[in-house]
């Protein structure tokens, strides 16, 4: 027995799988179960993707039903719609656009619609959340004919663009045409477009309003002529958008109580042109509002509307070896809707009393033809002082005993420049006419 012991007490070892055969065994297990779960998970994304594009393909053909069944093709506008199905969320967006010519596209208001309406084309597509990298959204196309006719071959169409600032299409805005004709004068869609169909022969002055917008041009509703012919269609384009305000500080770093012109414009440079604004609110203090065009280039402002109130306007100069030069002031932008602090420098003097009356203030600058009064400031005492703000050229200051009554022109003796004077280069003559000069030293 101890013999059979001996020989068999090797097969009866216990030292079983070791490390390394056991590391092999787990790897293999997990390189097989890494793949049965990416084809696990890759049927599933696929199933999902199927049935999601199922559902989609059905919401579009109910939104190409919906448009085909409108009963006023001109009702019938871009759209957006958000729908939660079988957990997943789905986005329907319809876009529309009306067609003249088949050949070119089409976009009222920029000249390209010369033809007739002929019909109007829909595009939806239905997007989906979780959709695969790739994937393309589901798309339906129709067109659809108007039931009757929307064009007399006796008359003609007006087709109205109206536009925000970033070219965008401006919904909502209001249109009107005078005389008064026409049918089919909607708000514009969210392209920016309205039309105006069986338009009699001849001129027209088209106007577009919305509230709290401004155009291009500073107007709250602006007005063009057009002129429609026999079977034609006459285009016409507006830029509208939200009015933003701009808070000006008027002669920045002017000490407390400056005193302003009443009724008073600031011009408003931008790369489109200036524009010349009354202030909103803030009349005869340095706090101004403007609500303007919200540009998004910005404005870089001037106070003033005469020539010489324009730095650029001051040629560059050189005295001795100094050069000095002007420029206007960097262009600021606020957004639609928006609001934005803006400074705009102008020059300063000092009234001395000694007659508690009116004071004006009179343009010698060539072809500037500008006066300002503001109001009953004057100090009554001789020692007492008011500071007065004005563009940059030159100026006359004159006081009156009533707001209306005759004037009489301030001596040197009852002006003074402010320490350190602003703008830096401001003379009085001894004749009494202030010039403000907002050229200064460029730097070597």
């Amino acid at each position: 027995m101890r013999t059979l012991w001996q020989r068999t007490r090797h097969v009866r070892g216990d030292d079983g799988m070791g490390l390394p055969e056991l590391l092999v065994a787990m790897f293999i297990f997990a390189l097989v179960s890494t793949g049965l779960a990416y084809s696990l998970i890759s049927t599933l994304s696929l199933t999902r993707d199927a049935r999601a594009r199922v559902v989609a393909a059905n919401l579009a053909a109910e939104e190409i039903d919906l448009a085909r069944d409108a009963p006023d093709l001109f009702a019938l506008l871009d759209d957006s719609q958000t729908e939660t199905l079988n957990g997943d969320e789905f986005t329907v967006t319809r876009t529309t656009q009306w067609v003249s010519d088949p050949g070119a596209e089409f976009t009222c208001g920029a000249g390209t619609g010369t033809g007739a309406l002929r019909y109007k084309r829909v595009n939806v597509t239905v997007t989906w959340g979780g959709m695969r990298s790739g994937a393309q959204p589901v798309r339906s196309d129709t067109i659809l004919s108007p039931d009757d006719h929307i064009n007399d071959p006796t008359k003609g169409t007006i087709l109205v663009s109206v536009l925000r600032a970033d070219g965008t299409g401006n919904a909502g805005v209001g249109v009107s045409v005078t005389p008064s004709v026409g049918a089919a004068i909607n708000a514009t869609d969210s392209q920016g477009c309205t039309y105006v169909l069986k338009v009699d022969p001849g001129t027209y002055d088209v106007k577009v309003t919305r509230t709290g917008h401004v155009s291009d041009t500073q107007q709250a509703a602006p007005t063009q002529s057009v002129v429609v012919a026999v079977g034609s269609t006459a285009s016409v384009g507006f830029q509208l958008d939200e009015a933003a305000t701009f808070n000006a500080t008027m002669a920045p770093g002017a000490p407390s109580g400056t005193r302003l012109p009443t009724g008073f414009s600031t011009t408003f440079t931008s790369t489109y042109g200036d524009a010349a604004v009354v202030q909103a609110s803030g009349s005869g203090t340095p706090n101004h509002t403007y609500r303007l065009h919200p540009f998004t280039s910005g404005y870089a402002p001037y106070a003033g509307t005469c020539t010489k109130a324009d730095p650029r306007q001051w040629p560059e100069e050189t005295v001795g070896a100094t050069t000095y030069a002007a420029g206007l002031p960097d262009a600021v932008a606020a957004a639609p809707g928006g609001a934005v602090a803006v400074g705009v420098p102008m020059g300063l003097v000092q009234v001395i009393g000694g007659g508690g009356s009116h004071l004006h203030a009179v343009s010698e600058d060539a072809g500037c033809a500008v006066s300002y009064t503001f109001g009953n400031i004057v100090p009554a005492a001789a020692s007492g002082r008011v500071t007065v703000a004005l563009p940059y050229g030159s100026w006359r200051l004159q006081t009156s005993t009533t707001a209306s009554g005759s004037k009489t022109a301030l001596p040197a003796g009852r002006l003074a420049a402010l320490t350190p004077a602003m703008p830096e280069r401001t003379t009085i003559a001894t004749s009494g006419v202030v010039t403000f000069d907002p050229r200064t030293a460029v730097l070597p």
